[in-house]
């Protein structure tokens, strides 16, 4: 961490001598940077664009693109500090329209709409691309960036240009910003002797929030559990560590989620209050991240029934480094594989019971690329095509198909699929 801050803040251009960091016998391996700025500041012709503020964002964005990681980003004050309190969980709210979001091949991807949010009532859909926000191109942001554009102040609305999965042409969605409520654990009763626990995301109030759902339930005759984590983006590796920790009583969260320490890997605590409560787990490949980890060592240390679809395939650690200036730097550290050394990144978790189609997120978003590339090149020779009714027709139909549904089975199908599984281990 200490490395990253330091190259960042030397490209900022301070009075740091990069002389002291030359190689003996030889000139610094940056001393052309500095160079090609004194330079600048004697004979480029807009000296007005060559502010330390102006050159400090420029280096940071440059060093960014070059990594060519859509995980590792820069936070300024304003947004580091809105990033930090979207990771404290219950009792913390934002502006918003109330979407987890990814990048998936360069794209960015809404991951799922939060349950009453305004995104939701708008029709974002899991798996949406977002496109452009307010008419402004997404291409080259990374995801922090994205999300900055997105995000606004109460009551201001926010058009977004989506394309829906399943189709080809692009619609643009009018979002009504609100106050999101950040609470990333719901609890229920779904049968006499089943409990269903939502977790939305892995923040820091998600294991306490897990752990009253299971006693509250327990109070009510709970006998099996169904744990959801469709649509759940992931958040905290501790978080992780402590919701596996309440079902699974010895051995490894998983590797890599230790990056730096001498023994890469992530142990359970010991000390959960569920080790014995039959346990099904849902998924789909809106799953991602700290879910997937969750469900893999589930798989791993035979300890639950995983339902659902493919997740998302979301395997890299990323720390949050605070810097001087206020800003923060979203950095990749590492890869993480499952307890049971299986990788994650670009591959998912497979569950034990499929249910339901499912969907491959990067073959549905590169079929989504050359389809709007094929519509584009459509509308601009439509008029050379003339005689070619048949062609024309077919081409208007196909970018003009309407989204088809994602997921398969309904929830209440899935929940009903999970009920029975579950039913196998408790007796009922």
């Amino acid at each position: 961490m200490r490395v990253l801050v330091f190259l960042v803040f030397l490209t900022m251009f301070t009075t740091i001598s990069l002389a002291a960091a030359a190689c003996a016998g030889g000139p610094s391996p940056m001393a052309d940077t500095e160079e090609v700025v004194d330079q600048l500041r004697e004979i480029y012709i807009d000296q007005a664009a060559l502010t330390n503020a102006a050159l400090n964002k420029a280096a940071i964005q440059g060093i960014l693109e070059y990594l060519d990681d859509p995980y590792t980003s820069y936070l300024d004050p304003v947004h580091y500090e809105d990033f930090t309190a979207s990771l404290a969980g219950a009792g913390e709210a934002f502006e918003g329209i109330g979407a987890e979001v990814a990048v998936r091949d360069d794209n960015i991807m809404i991951v799922g709409p939060l349950p009453n949010s305004p995104a939701i009532r708008a029709g974002v859909k899991p798996g949406d691309i977002v496109l452009a926000v307010d008419g402004r191109s997404l291409e080259g942001f990374d995801l922090l960036a994205a999300v900055e554009l997105i995000r606004g102040p109460k009551d201001s609305t926010v058009v977004l240009t989506i394309l829906h999965v399943g189709t080809l042409r692009p619609v643009e969605i009018s979002v009504v910003r609100d106050t999101i409520e950040l609470t990333s654990v719901f609890a229920r009763i779904q049968g006499p002797d089943v409990g269903y626990i939502r977790l939305s995301s892995f923040d820091e109030v998600a294991v306490t929030g897990l752990i009253t759902g299971i006693a509250d339930l327990r109070a009510e005759g709970m006998q099996g559990l169904i744990l959801d984590l469709r649509n759940n983006s992931g958040g905290l590796v501790d978080a992780a560590a402590g919701v596996l920790s309440e079902f699974v009583p010895k051995g490894l969260v998983c590797t890599g989620c230790n990056p730096g320490a001498e023994e890469d890997l992530l142990r359970v605590t010991g000390e959960g209050s569920a080790f014995d409560l039959p346990l099904v787990v849902l998924v789909n490949a809106f799953s991602a991240s700290a879910s997937e980890i969750v469900a893999g060592a589930l798989q791993d240390h035979d300890r639950a029934t995983v339902i659902g679809t493919r997740t998302f395939g979301k395997g890299s650690v990323n720390i949050l480094a605070p810097l001087e200036s206020g800003s923060g730097l979203y950095v990749t550290t590492s890869r993480w594989r499952t307890a049971g050394g299986r990788l994650i990144e670009g591959e998912g978790i497979e569950p034990d019971v499929v249910v339901g189609a499912g969907l491959d997120v990067q073959a549905a978003q590169r079929v989504g690329a050359a389809s709007r590339t094929l519509c584009e090149t459509f509308e601009e020779e439509r008029a050379g095509l003339a005689g070619q009714g048949a062609l024309i027709v077919a081409l208007d139909d196909l970018c003009n198909l309407e989204a088809t549904a994602v997921g398969g089975p309904s929830e209440d199908d899935v929940l009903a699929i999970a009920v029975t599984e579950l039913r196998k281990s408790i007796g009922g």
